[in-house]
C-alpha cells in the first residue's frame, strides 16, 4: 500500500475527525466529574491532569501498536478511535459506580474518577502516533494540525451547538458517533483492494538540519513547549474572566481561539523554516516573546471590549472578543504549533521510533503546566508573574536548542518593562457594566474605573479574583468577584440581611443552619444574631473570599469569629454529597446562574441533594436575580425550583432585582420583616409547564449570557406582578 496525496487527505479527515471527538469527550468528562469532585481548582487541575497523563500514556503505548505497515496501522487507529467510543457511550455506568462510593469514600471516588478517564485518553493518545508514523515527517506534522483543528471544532460544537441542544448525555453520544465514524472510515481503509497509484507517492524530502537534535534534546523542547503552553493558557483563561466575561460562550471562545491559533501554526511549521532544528529554537524563544508582547496590550482590553460595544451593541462583543482574546495571546499559541511541527520535522528518520516518546513528553509538560499554573503560579504568582514565568520556560528551552546563551534576554528585558497588573480597571468590571456606560470613551471608561472610589483588596485566587472598593463619596464598600460586585453595604444590604433572616425565622426549628457562600459575611452574621441558633456552616469555595469579607466587619457581626460557626472551603456540591449532619435551615446565596461554576448550584440536582440534607420540616432559601436572564430563563428556574420545593414562596427582598425562593416547610405565620409576593400557588402557576434546569440539559448556563447586556429586569418584574394577580 503506497502512501499518496489521497491518503494524506484521508488520514488528516481521520484526525480531524478525532480531534473533535477527543475534544468533546474532555469536555463532558470533565463536566461530570466536576459535578462529582467538586468545582475547585484542585479538582479541576487534577481531573484534566489524569486525562493528559492517559493522552501520555497513549503516546508511549503507540510504538507497540501497528506494527507491520500502513493497513496496521490503520487498523489500529479504528480500533483505539473505537474502544474511546464505546468507552463515551458505557461512560454513565461508570460514572454511576464511582457516584455511589464517592460520598461516603471520597478517596475512592478520585481513583474513580482517574480510572474512569484514564482507559480512554490512553486511546485517544496513541492515534496520532500510530498513524504518523507511516508518513514523511511533514505529513505527520499536518495530522498533528488536523488534530488540533478538528479540537478547535470539538469547542465550537460542544459549546454553541450541542451542549445547548443536545445535553451533556447527547453531546456525549454525538461525540461517540464522530469516534465511531472514523473507525470505520479507518478500518474501511485499511481492508480496501489495493489500488494503482495514480499520483507520485510521498516522499519525504531530506531535512537540511544546522545541528543534529539528540532525541533528549528534543523531547525536552516538547515538554517546555507543552508546559509553556498551558500555562499560558490558564493565564489567558483567567485573562478573559476578569476583562471579557466569566460565560461557558466567552470560555469557549477563548480556547477555540487558542486552539486555532496552536493548529495555524502547527500547519505552518510542516514546510517553515526549511531548517527544522534552528526553527525549533527560534519558535520556542518566540513563544515567549509573544507571549510577553501580549501582556504589554492587556491594560487595553476594557478599553476595547467598550468601543466594540459602542459600535456593535451586545450581539458583536462576544465575536469580537475571539479578536481581543487573540490580540492578547500576541501569536503566542502559532508559535508553540510551530515548535510541535518542527520537533517532528527535526526527528527525521527517528519518526517511526520516536514519535510516541515525543507526544508523550509534550503532555507530560503540559500536565506539569496545568498543575503548576492552576495551582501555584496564578494564586502566587499574579497573572503578571504567571506569565513570566510560562514565558520564561520555551525561551529557556529555545536557547538550549539554539546553544545561544543570549537567546533570553529580549524577553527579560520586555518581562522587566511589563506593565504592573491595573487591578482597579478590571475589578470594576467594564464587561459587564459597559451597557450602563452613557459614554463609552476612553476618557468615560476611565473615569468609571479609577474615580470616586479606592482598592482596599485585590487578589488572584484559585478559582476567581476577588476585589474589595470602597466609595470615598459614600463610603459604600462592595465585593467583585471577577469584576461582577457580589455584596456591598449599599444596595445589596436587603438581600443579604433578608436572607439570613426570613428563612430561620420561618423554620419550625432553627439550631443548625448551612450558608452557602460567604460573600460579605452579612447573611451569616444575620442568621448567628437570630435567636435559636446555635450551629452555623459556611461553605465557600474561594479562599480569598474569606479574606476579603473582614473587610465587611463592621457590617456583618464577624460571623467567623463566633465560636458557633464552621468554615468549610469547600465545593457546596461536594460538601452536600459526603454524608454528614441534617440541617434546619439552608441558604444558598450565589446569585449568578450564567456565570461557570456558579451554575451548577441552580440545577434540579443540586436542590434534590439540598433537600436530602434538611432535617424534617427544614427551609430551604435561594437568592435568584431578576436581571442578566430572560423571561423563559426566569420561569425555567422557578419551574425547576417548585418541582423540588412545591410549597415555596416568594420575597422580594429588592423591586426589580431581587427575590428569594423559600421552600421546604416554610412557616409564613411568623412575625417576618417582609411579606411574601407569591404563594406556593402563583408561584407554580408562574414556572408553568416546560423544560426542567438539570445538569444534563443546563439550559439557563448556555442561555442566559446571552441577556447580560439587555435590561430584562422590567420584564422578569412583569412576570411577578401578573402571577401575583393570580388568585391563590
Amino acid at each position: 500500500m503506497t502512501l499518496d496525496a489521497r491518503d494524506l487527505r484521508q488520514r488528516l479527515l481521520l484526525l480531524l475527525l478525532s480531534g473533535t471527538a477527543s475534544l468533546s469527550y474532555e469536555v463532558v468528562w470533565l463536566r461530570r466529574l466536576g459535578l462529582l469532585l467538586g468545582g475547585t481548582q484542585v479538582a479541576a487541575a487534577l481531573t484534566l491532569s489524569a486525562f493528559m497523563g492517559g493522552l501520555a500514556l497513549g503516546g508511549l503505548a503507540s510504538g507497540r501498536l501497528g506494527r507491520g505497515g500502513e493497513r496496521a496501522g490503520l487498523r489500529a487507529y479504528a480500533g483505539l478511535e473505537a474502544a474511546a467510543a464505546a468507552w463515551s457511550v458505557l461512560f454513565p455506568l461508570g460514572y454511576a459506580l464511582v457516584a455511589s462510593v464517592t460520598p461516603s469514600m471520597p478517596a475512592l471516588g478520585w481513583l474513580g474518577a482517574v480510572l474512569l478517564l484514564l482507559p480512554p485518553a490512553t486511546a485517544l493518545g496513541a492515534t496520532w502516533p500510530v498513524l504518523a508514523r507511516s508518513l514523511p515527517n511533514r505529513g505527520a506534522a499536518g495530522l498533528y494540525a488536523a488534530n488540533t483543528a478538528g479540537a478547535l471544532l470539538g469547542v465550537g460544537l460542544s459549546t454553541f451547538v450541542a451542549l445547548p441542544w443536545l445535553g451533556v448525555r447527547g453531546t456525549e453520544l454525538f461525540a461517540a458517533l464522530l469516534g465511531f465514524a472514523a473507525a470505520g472510515v479507518a478500518w474501511r481503509a485499511a481492508n480496501a483492494p489495493t489500488r494503482e497509484v495514480a499520483v507520485e507517492p510521498l516522499v519525504e524530502v531530506p531535512e537540511v538540519m544546522s545541528t543534529h537534535l539528540s532525541t533528549p534534546v528534543l523531547a525536552m523542547a516538547a515538554a517546555a513547549a507543552g508546559c509553556g503552553a498551558m500555562g499560558l493558557e490558564l493565564v489567558w483563561m483567567r485573562l478573559s474572566a476578569v476583562a471579557l466575561g466569566s460565560s461557558v460562550q466567552m470560555f469557549g471562545v477563548v480556547l477555540a481561539t487558542f486552539l486555532g491559533s496552536v493548529a495555524l501554526g502547527a500547519w505552518l511549521g510542516r514546510r517553515f523554516p526549511k531548517d527544522p532544528a534552528r526553527g525549533l529554537g527560534q519558535a520556542l524563544a518566540a513563544m515567549g516573546l509573544l507571549a510577553l508582547c501580549g501582556a504589554m496590550l492587556w491594560g487595553q482590553l476594557p478599553y476595547a471590549v467598550a468601543w466594540t460595544y459602542s459600535v456593535s451593541g451586545p450581539g458583536g462583543v462576544l465575536p469580537a472578543s475571539a479578536v481581543l482574546a487573540a490580540l492578547a495571546m500576541f501569536g503566542a499559541p502559532v508559535a508553540s504549533g510551530m515548535c510541535w511541527s518542527l520537533a517532528v520535522r527535526a526527528l527525521g528518520e527517528r519518526l517511526e521510533e520516536e514519535a510516541g516518546h515525543l507526544y508523550a513528553a509534550n503532555t507530560v509538560g503540559s500536565i506539569a503546566g496545568s498543575l503548576v499554573g492552576g495551582l501555584v503560579a496564578v494564586p502566587l504568582l499574579e497573572i503578571t508573574g504567571a506569565v513570566g514565568l510560562f514565558a520564561a520556560l520555551p525561551t529557556v528551552a529555545g536557547a538550549a536548542v539554539l546553544r545561544r546563551w543570549w537567546v533570553p534576554l529580549p524577553a527579560l528585558a520586555l518581562y522587566l518593562f511589563l506593565p504592573a497588573w491595573d487591578a482597579k480597571l478590571f475589578a470594576v468590571g467594564v464587561h459587564l457594566r459597559v451597557s450602563d456606560l452613557a459614554d463609552t470613551s476612553p476618557e468615560a471608561v476611565e473615569h468609571f474605573a479609577r474615580d470616586g472610589w479606592t482598592l482596599e483588596y485585590y487578589d488572584q485566587g484559585m478559582t476567581a479574583a476577588v476585589a474589595v472598593g470602597r466609595s470615598t463619596r459614600t463610603g459604600n464598600v462592595w465585593l467583585s468577584v471577577n469584576g461582577k460586585v457580589d455584596a456591598s453595604t449599599g444596595d445589596d444590604m436587603p438581600t443579604q440581611e433578608l436572607s439570613g433572616i426570613l428563612p430561620v425565622r420561618m423554620a419550625e426549628r432553627a439550631s443548625d443552619v448551612l450558608v452557602v457562600g460567604l460573600a460579605s459575611g452579612v447573611t451569616a452574621g444575620r442568621v448567628l444574631a437570630e435567636p435559636g441558633v446555635e450551629r452555623l456552616t459556611v461553605v465557600e469555595i474561594e479562599p480569598s473570599i474569606v479574606r476579603a469579607s473582614h473587610y465587611f466587619d463592621h457590617v456583618n457581626g464577624r460571623p467567623l469569629d463566633d465560636r458557633r460557626t464552621t468554615l468549610i472551603e469547600d465545593d457546596a456540591r461536594a460538601v452536600l454529597q459526603r454524608p454528614g449532619p441534617q440541617w434546619d435551615v439552608i441558604v444558598s446565596e450565589p446569585s449568578n446562574p450564567w456565570i461557570t461554576g456558579v451554575s451548577n448550584l441552580f440545577t434540579e440536582e443540586y436542590w434534590r441533594l439540598a433537600r436530602g440534607r434538611l432535617a424534617e420540616d427544614g427551609v430551604f432559601c435561594q437568592w435568584v436575580q431578576l436581571y442578566g436572564m430572560g423571561p423563559d430563563e426566569l420561569r425555567g428556574l422557578v419551574r425547576t425550583f417548585t418541582a423540588v420545593f412545591p410549597d415555596a414562596w416568594v420575597f422580594e427582598t429588592i423591586e426589580g432585582s431581587d427575590i428569594l425562593l423559600v421552600g421546604g416547610a416554610p412557616r409564613v405565620d411568623r412575625e417576618l420583616p417582609l411579606r411574601p409576593i407569591l404563594s406556593p400557588e402563583q408561584l407554580r402557576a408562574l414556572g408553568g409547564e416546560g423544560w426542567l434546569n438539570t445538569d444534563d440539559r443546563p439550559r439557563v448556563e448556555f442561555r442566559a449570557p446571552y441577556y447580560l447586556h439587555y435590561n430584562t429586569a422590567p420584564a422578569n418584574s412583569l412576570l411577578l406582578e401578573e402571577a401575583g394577580r393570580l388568585t391563590p
